[in-house]
């Protein structure tokens, strides 16, 4: 499948509203922390963060992927979340045409990972870079840096840092457990 080259105006109302939509929610996360957090875990500025994260990653999926798994393909739908996903389409040609395997992955993002923030395993295009990318479209930085590698790679860097965070306190509350058990012998 040939990927098309950019459009002549790259910066379309269809490319300002998906930008704003996701600066929109992530703003939204970020209020939604200050009202409910108590203040000494907002006061915690990786508890605040990581709470900021689950609740993005929760709206972005509840809002936004929650309409592409649909019996239907994108590139001939028409309303503001079609448009969104054909603008994302430009850089993954897989997700104008409901490609199955996509389809399958968002289905289980949808109703299960995504609400759980469970996104690890979907975020990543290595698969597509080994196989020649023949869906991906790497013909204008936006695409590739912006659309390809950033929105995906903060589903691939941020569940990995917070993995490492929890493995460190799994750690310590071990090694703590473990202290104590010495203790008592």
């Amino acid at each position: 499948m040939a990927t098309p080259g950019p459009p002549t105006t790259l910066f379309t109302s269809t490319t300002i509203f998906s930008l704003l939509a996701t600066v929109l929610i992530l703003l939204a996360a970020v209020l939604l922390a200050r009202a409910i957090l108590p203040a000494r875990t907002y006061a915690d500025k990786v508890q605040r963060w990581t709470f900021v994260w689950l609740a993005f990653d929760a709206l972005i999926h509840f809002f936004l992927w929650q309409s592409f798994p649909r019996p239907r393909t994108v590139n001939s739908s028409e309303g503001p979340l079609a448009l969104l996903w054909q603008e994302y389409a430009l850089a993954d040609t897989r997700w104008g045409v409901s490609d199955p395997c996509v389809v399958a992955i968002e289905l289980l993002t949808v109703l299960g990972a995504g609400p759980l923030t469970a996104e690890l395993y979907g975020g990543w295009m290595t698969a597509k870079w080994i196989t020649g990318s023949p869906s991906l479209n790497t013909s204008h930085w936006l695409y590739t840096y912006v659309y390809l590698l950033f929105f995906n790679g903060l589903w691939v860097i941020i569940p990995i840092l917070l993995m490492v965070d929890a493995y460190r306190h799994i750690t310590r509350a071990l090694r703590s457990v473990a202290v104590q058990d010495k203790k008592q012998k």
